[in-house]
């Protein structure tokens, strides 16, 4: 049974991909849309069902005219909740990068045209939902879902889907589109091994995390991206712009991580290493390279180097165990 139930939602998603491919941004139309009485409508169904055996078996007019009006009504709700979901614009926003074993948030903007939109419910599938209400016929509004980021790599959500069983919840209304997310998940930093540094010249030694060789040198323009404890702050309060501080590197703090530094472990247990090394190294204000099977960063430090770095060893797909 369970087998079966896996080939139906293969079979599913294979066709769901067919009718509606990955996209950016999407506007929900009629081939987007799928509608089916909700528990509570099949429940309604039945009980005019009832009445409408009632109204034959004694022949009341009365009856039969509350059967059809009843029907009626179901009717008209079918309208009102397939116009609440036709033609809102879907936008799939950022996701900030993250760590394995956290919850990646993706943002969806959510835009309502011609008229307001009500009791719309977002979720990926098995996910926690989000409710939203655009009162406004051009309001717009944004949705934050959580994703569980298992694996490090390149996260790529499930289906997104909306629902809604406005206005009387006696019809379902709902839709699952594919929008073109993606999130860059970062190897879980482990600190396997104590950091190391492997210099250019082939030899190697432990850093002691306590140790602070810089000798002050000057000072210079700030550059973007220099970590902010370098920042000469008593200038930039006397109105003299940003300052950076400089300092004459020893050798301890010319790092090169690299991955033969880790001979003996896994690959994931190397990435996560070198990611714990990494954050140690930006944490303390210190230039560190990474080299790794095919890929190098040269020597940096800040924010957008430590994110490039990070970046690669979440991507990295060579190497050996």
């Amino acid at each position: 049974m369970a087998r079966f139930k896996r080939f139906l939602r293969r079979r599913m998603e294979l066709w769901l991909d067919k009718r509606n491919p990955r996209r950016s941004e999407v506007v929900l139309e009629q081939n987007r849309i799928f509608i089916f009485p909700s528990s509570a409508g099949l429940g309604f169904l039945v009980m005019l069902l009832g009445l409408l055996l009632l109204a034959i078996n004694y022949q009341n007019n009365l009856i039969f005219a509350l059967s059809f009006s009843l029907f009626s009504l179901f009717l008209v709700a079918i309208l009102h909740t397939y116009a609440n979901v036709s033609g809102i614009r879907l936008r799939a926003g950022v996701a900030d990068p993250v760590f394995a074993g956290e919850l990646a948030h993706f943002h969806l903007h959510v835009h309502a045209q011609q008229r307001p939109r009500h009791q719309l419910r977002f979720n990926f599938a098995g996910g926690r939902f989000q409710w939203l209400e655009l009162s406004a016929p051009l309001d717009s509004g944004e949705v934050v879902l959580p994703w569980p980021a298992e694996r490090r790599g390149k996260l790529v959500p499930g289906r997104l889907q909306l629902r809604s069983d406005f206005p009387l919840g006696i019809i379902r209304c709902w839709a699952m589109p594919a929008l073109d997310w993606h999130c860059l998940v970062y190897p879980q930093p482990r600190l396997l091994r104590p950091l190391h540094s492997f210099a250019s010249e082939g030899e190697g030694e432990h850093l002691n995390a306590h140790a602070d060789g810089d000798e002050f040198s000057g000072f210079e323009r700030y550059q973007p991206g220099e970590p902010p404890r370098r920042i000469f702050w008593k200038a930039y309060a006397k109105g003299q712009g940003l300052l950076s501080k400089r300092f004459e590197q020893n050798r301890a703090d010319e790092l090169v991580l690299h991955w033969d530094s880790l001979a003996g472990l896994a690959v994931e247990d190397r990435l996560s290493t070198l990611c714990a090394w990494a954050l140690d190294c930006e944490q303390r204000g210190l230039y560190f390279a990474l080299v790794l099977p095919g890929v190098s960063v040269e020597q940096g430090s800040g924010p957008v180097h430590l994110a490039r770095v990070l970046r690669e060893l979440a991507l990295f797909e060579g190497g050996q165990s």
